[in-house]
């Protein structure tokens, strides 16, 4: 499958219900097929000049004193997300020419997206517009979209280009627009989207085999540690994860990066900080990884692992570039009105297909389930029955506005019957994900690579049930939101309990130590297998939820024995004893000098941590996808 044909199946996969989008994506995956039987060698991208952003206005050889190029955004079809959905653009109203300097690699590839913004009626009397590339004046790119007179070119074009003919050599890069009949006017805005100039190279895969593990890592969303058997619940939801804790690894505190799914994903993916790699999510311009940071997958694939990606969670994908990196990367869909999520069997089955099909090659896979994620929606059989007189969205799960309201000071707390209702349902959920756990286990037996695979089992962030006031998740630094379930076991790992704090950001190390790759420079965590150092967990939100309703930023810095909780915006800190106090109910701050001493600790540490790098590419239609979550307003 071409990156075009990547990008395409995930849209579909967003954009579309669940019973068609499923129909779409195996209709996608059958029709490219030789995608899924890989080729012997794996390609490898990396971006050599990034020429999203705007462009020095000594760049521009022509462009229209009227309207001249900018960036901005652009929308070719507001009714059709498939594949006119909105993206930050360079526009460039015709006739404009965008000329860029740059030397030129071997093997490079220029890739681009191009459409036009119209008026919704169609109109014979405007022309299309011409968008070219040209490379010291040779043209080696050309498309007319005329979406006045097509319906079909209401939408965005990928496309890819090969500059091997000008490899090793400094190079003029011209990207243009002219109305393609110059005597009519435009048919709408053209605008160029995420064009890069991309390096390949290529890797042998690596075969898989007892000497060479793979290693399959299973992210639960929303999952809090304390919930599952191996970590004290009882009765236990967790009957496989519990025996496969028992062979393997259980790290009894593991600390999550953030409280919410997008920057402590992108913490586990880069080994860095949510104030380091910019994915922070609190604007629209956060909410797309830099193609220059490092990741697991990528790293990975640089090193001849075979790589695939699972996804139920629509924000851990392409659109995000969370996705970066992996060869195979499939983003199963979710009904938005419904709120009907792929299912912890629909993630396995994929990732099952996928292996059956690919046999005898190292991988990395990474599966990310969304039970027990709101809406709380286990299946019939492990459904409790509701208490009496509670309100209806309570007792189907769907608390998502409710709990906005909740947190907002819009709606009184829950009464306890409610609140343990829904414990309840996601007590249900996370049994349910159990279930799927042990069938995927009994799969990779059958596909005879459950004994050369190291399994690493996390989860991005907890749940809150009123502990401290709120429901959900995001807004808050507390244990119930932070601590998560991380166990590590397979060939090689001694059976055992960790008592030393671990981190999200420490399994890029880890996995890149499994996978005998020597870790990229630069990372915030350790190797978790190897020789630890004792260190404070550092844990950040900018959706934390200030006096007057607006959102703002919260630090905490977390030892075995102390938790710190700051917010900078309000001047304010809070102090929790763990030892006495492990549910966080006593702020000790300014009554122990413990306090004092790590505010001095989390203060040097905002001052050495590295900034995010600049970007020029994001998702428009991020804080839309958060509010579909519960996350924002």
């Amino acid at each position: 499958m071409t990156p075009r044909a990547r990008r395409a199946a995930g849209w579909i996969l967003s954009a579309v219900g669940l019973s068609l989008a499923l129909a779409l994506a195996v209709d996608l995956l059958v029709r490219h097929s030789t995608r899924l039987s890989l080729p012997p060698r794996i390609t490898i991208e990396d971006v050599v000049a990034d020429l999203s952003g705007t462009p020095d206005r000594g760049a521009m050889v022509a462009e229209s004193p009227d309207a001249p190029v900018r960036a901005g955004e652009l929308e070719p079809n507001p009714y059709y997300k498939l594949y006119g959905g909105r993206r930050p653009a360079l526009l460039a109203p015709p006739p404009s020419r965008i000329r860029y300097r740059l030397h030129l690699p071997r093997d490079a590839v220029l890739e681009l997206s191009t459409g036009v913004q119209a008026a919704a009626r169609r109109d014979a009397s405007l022309a299309g517009i011409r968008f070219s590339a040209s490379v010291d004046g040779e043209e080696v790119f050309a498309r007319t979209i005329d979406p006045s007179a097509r319906r079909h070119d209401r939408r965005w074009f990928d496309d890819r280009v090969d500059l091997g003919l000008f490899a090793e050599r400094e190079v003029e890069l011209t990207l243009s627009t002219d109305v393609a009949v110059p005597a009519r006017r435009p048919s709408g805005i053209p605008g160029w989207s995420h064009v890069r100039v991309l390096h390949q190279t290529h890797r042998d895969r690596q075969p898989g085999g007892p000497d060479a593990p793979n290693v399959l890592l299973l992210l639960v969303d929303t999952l809090r540690a304390d919930q599952l058997g191996c970590y004290g619940a009882a009765p236990s939801p967790s009957p496989s994860l519990d025996r496969l804790a028992r062979q393997g690894l259980v790290f009894e505190s593991a600390i999550a990066q953030a409280p919410w799914t997008v920057p402590s994903v992108a913490s586990i993916f880069t080994g860095l900080h949510p104030t380091s790699h910019g994915l922070t999510g609190d604007r629209v311009q956060a909410s797309f990884l830099a193609d220059t940071l490092p990741t697991l997958a990528a790293h990975a694939e640089q090193g001849g692992i075979t790589t695939i990606g699972v996804s139920a969670n629509f924000v851990v994908s392409r659109e995000t570039n969370l996705a970066r990196g992996f060869e195979t990367f499939i983003a199963l869909p979710e009904n938005r009105d419904s709120r009907e999520e792929a299912r912890a069997s629909d993630v396995n089955g994929v990732f099952l297909d996928w292996l059956h099909q690919n046999p005898g090659r190292r991988f990395l896979a990474y599966l990310h389930y969304m039970e027990p994620h709101e809406p709380y929606d286990p299946p019939a059989a492990l459904r409790p029955v509701p208490p009496e007189g509670i309100a209806p969205a309570v007792a189907r799960g769907h608390v998502k506005d409710l709990t906005l309201a909740i947190n907002h000071g819009r709606h009184a707390p829950l009464e306890p019957a409610a609140v343990g209702h829904l414990r309840a349902l996601y007590q249900a959920e996370v049994q349910a994900w159990d279930t799927a756990l042990g069938l995927l286990l009994e799969g990779l037996a059958a596909a005879g690579v459950r004994e050369s695979t190291v399994i690493l089992m996390t989860a991005d962030h907890g749940e809150e049930f009123q502990e401290h006031g709120r429901l959900g998740h995001g807004t808050q630094l507390y244990d119930e939101l932070l601590r998560v379930p991380l166990v590590i076991t397979g060939p090689g790992i001694l059976p055992g309990r960790v008592g030393e704090q671990a981190q999200g950001i420490d399994v890029f190390p880890t996995v890149s130590a499994l996978l005998g790759l020597p870790p990229p420079p630069g990372l915030a965590g350790q190797n978790l297998l190897g020789a630890r150092d004792a260190r404070p967990a550092i844990s950040e939100t900018r959706n934390a939820i200030g006096p007057d309703g607006t959102e703002i930023r919260l630090l905490s810095l977390r030892t075995p024995e102390w938790k710190l909780i700051h917010a900078p915006a309000l001047g304010r800190s809070e102090l929790y004893d763990l030892a006495r106090d492990p549910g966080e109910h006593q702020d000790r701050f300014g009554a122990v000098p413990q306090g004092a001493a790590l505010g001095e600790t989390l203060a040097a540490w905002e001052t050495a941590a590295p900034p995010p790098p600049a970007l020029t590419y994001y998702d428009p239609a991020f804080r839309e996808k958060l509010r579909a979550l519960g996350y924002v307003e």
